[in-house]
């Protein structure tokens, strides 16, 4: 098992969600960091994002996070993103082995450490569960035209 891991790591819920649960770490400034618990989820029902739940330390709060899949892969190779997310690769030559990712709303920010190789081998099961490409084809255009047109 992944030392960064939690017992729900690689379980692949009855509805299709593709999970993957790991203790990162919350950058406070220079070299000093505390353990954050995410949850990353993929459900191929919205096939072109992914959600990520930060979960307070200690407590039942938690703050979601909402991005595309496309991004985290991107991040994964270089920097990634504009705004609220952005994400950087892992920087071994600096001593950070991890995927960097900021996460902004208003003024708060938070700055993560992601082990990179549980957060590879999940993405690869979310590409093996809808294909890059194979995605505009598991939405339903006609709810989403309804939906906008507010006729749902």
């Amino acid at each position: 098992m992944n030392p960064h891991s939690l017992p729900c790591d690689g379980v692949r819920p009855p509805d299709g969600v593709i999970t993957l649960s790991l203790t990162t770490r919350l950058v406070l400034g220079g070299d000093r960091t505390a353990p954050l618990a995410v949850c990353f989820r993929y459900d191929p029902r919205q096939p072109f994002s992914v959600l990520l739940d930060l979960h307070e330390p200690g407590g039942p709060d938690s703050a979601r996070w909402v991005f595309a899949r496309d991004l985290l892969q991107s991040g994964l190779h270089r920097p990634s993103g504009e705004g609220e997310v952005r994400v950087w690769p892992p920087y071994c030559c600096n001593d950070r082995p991890d995927v960097r990712m900021m996460l902004r709303a208003g003024a708060a920010s938070a700055l993560i450490d992601v082990p990179a190789q549980p957060l590879r081998e999940w993405l690869v099961s979310t590409w093996e569960a809808v294909p890059p490409g194979d995605e505009s084809a598991l939405i339903d255009w006609d709810a989403v035209t309804e939906a906008l047109l507010g006729e749902g």
